[in-house]
């Protein structure tokens, strides 16, 4: 079979299909030069490249197969209307959830101790400095209490901190279950985040939560919290995340994703002190990985065989 894998992003899952669809055509294919191949596919990969309405109109794909679990990125009415199946692999199905739980605390920890300055330190022999925040006693708010959200609970309690979150629709008896402080609806964020030291933003990114994370939450915010986003990059709007850097409105930011990805290497934010960020990596480890390939290659033989499909969003043909 023909699996276009979409952008050329996220190297590693090329090499972890090849070991497990050893008979099958991969072919990693650039965002801008989709519209000349996908024609010929049979399953389409996306890894960060949209596949829009056009794109799919376009294809012959009998499987529209997202690595991870957004799908964002995938017209879904489109898909659904040519009858293409889509799936993904939703965190729990992996380790993926458990991983971006261990970076968004990665984050959290670096930017409190200020990580970013070390190398001046060095530079200016300076030792003993800079003096950071521990994360013990402090308050953690948790935006969108899903598979990462609970994880990243579970490890801030052991940490010592008291955890608030945010839920679209929290589910009765879910706070006591997890040793939440409170757990509120997308009407109490702006309450809760005065409250809180880190607000870390682990929700889907649908319409509704685009620019979830913008001026008027930023300045209920301490100027002494944090901001990390290991979620998607359009629940922060950038401009007045930027700005509220700038001027001291918060601390600081840990960001694994941005509103435009690949992200320019001259980024204004890649530039800041105050601001740890990483290419898009917290689900990118070898645990995450060998789960999400098993499933992803189980599809791909599925589609060979006429078996129903795992994890299908968008029709009726789970197994």
């Amino acid at each position: 079979m023909k699996i276009i894998l979409c952008g050329h992003t996220f190297p590693a899952a090329r090499e972890a299909l090849s070991t497990l669809l050893p008979d099958d055509d991969l072919v990693p294919v650039d965002g801008a030069d989709l519209p000349q191949v996908v024609r010929t596919a049979d399953v389409l990969v996306p890894l960060m490249a949209r596949l829009d309405a056009a794109l799919i109109a376009a294809t012959s794909a009998r499987l529209i197969q997202q690595w991870g679990a957004g799908l964002d990125g995938v017209d879904l009415a489109a898909a659904t209307a040519r009858g293409i199946p889509v799936c993904n692999v939703p965190s729990d199905a992996t380790l993926n959830a458990e991983s971006t739980a261990e970076h968004a605390l990665l984050l959290m920890m670096g930017v409190a101790r200020r990580l970013r300055s070390c190398p001046r330190m060095f530079q200016e022999g300076s030792w003993g400095i800079p003096r950071g925040e521990a994360l013990v006693g402090g308050v953690a708010l948790i935006v969108g209490f899903g598979r990462i959200g609970k994880a990243l609970a579970r490890r801030l309690r052991a940490m010592g901190m008291r955890i608030d979150a945010i839920r679209r629709i929290p589910e009765p008896g879910e706070a006591e279950r997890h040793g939440l402080r409170r757990l509120g609806t997308p009407d109490d964020l702006v309450r809760f985040a005065a409250d809180a030291d880190f607000v870390i933003c682990t929700a889907a990114a649908d319409h509704a939560a685009r620019d979830l994370i913008n001026a008027r939450v930023l300045r209920a915010m301490k100027p002494t919290a944090i901001l990390v986003n290991v979620a998607r990059g359009a629940l922060v709007n950038e401009a007045d995340l930027l700005a509220a850097l700038a001027d001291g409105t918060i601390a600081g930011a840990g960001l694994d994703v941005f509103q435009q990805e690949p992200l320019q290497a001259d980024h204004p934010l890649l530039g800041m002190e105050n601001v740890l960020a990483t290419p898009h990596i917290g689900g990118v480890t070898r645990q995450s990985y060998e789960g999400i390939v098993g499933i992803v290659a189980d599809n791909v033989r599925r589609v060979k065989v006429g078996e129903p499909l795992r994890y299908c969003v968008n029709l009726p043909s789970t197994a």
